[in-house]
């Protein structure tokens, strides 16, 4: 995720972080989490319009209220993120990691490589499509993960490659 240090939980407030500016809104019993970005250089002219480029400056991120609540109010919630079909989490397969400057992901076939740039007023967007021969290699070296078996990438259809 793009936060990095904590929050104050104070409506209305602008909260500057290597991401962008956050500010959480109260709107009475939900609190609105947004965040401002920046443009996104991307690096791959193809993948100027990919899906998995943000081009809202400003987004609502979360939303959240302040009733404490048990484990068990959130199973029947994962269980549906985990087993159903039009969940995105079942349709691809998706890797993240925090990095000192930004952020690397895989999801799908499709390696991304975020570095912010807040005194340059942009994100800097590195973008590439691997091979299933990749796949391995790739999240070894730039995830630190060894899998025990082979990774079938997925990324189902009509969800696009990139």
């Amino acid at each position: 995720m793009w936060i990095r240090r904590p929050l104050e939980l104070i409506s209305g407030n602008y909260q500057i972080q290597a991401a962008g500016v956050f500010r959480l809104i109260d709107k009475g019993n939900i609190w609105v989490l947004e965040k401002t970005g920046r443009k996104q250089e991307v690096l791959n002219a193809e993948f100027a319009t990919s899906s998995l480029v943000n081009r809202k400056e400003t987004k609502q991120i979360y939303c959240f209220t302040l009733e404490p609540r048990e484990s068990e109010y959130f199973i029947d919630k994962s269980n549906r993120l985990q087993t159903d079909p039009a969940s995105l989490f079942t349709n691809k397969s998706i890797c993240s990691l925090q990095t000192p400057s930004g952020f690397r992901a895989l999801i799908g076939w499709t390696f991304s490589e975020v570095t912010f740039k807040p005194h340059k007023g942009v994100d800097v967007l590195y973008m590439r499509n691997t091979t299933d021969d990749e796949i391995e290699q790739v999240l070894k070296e730039l995830f630190g993960i060894k899998l025990q078996r082979k990774l079938k990438p997925r990324q189902k259809p009509g969800r696009g490659r990139s």
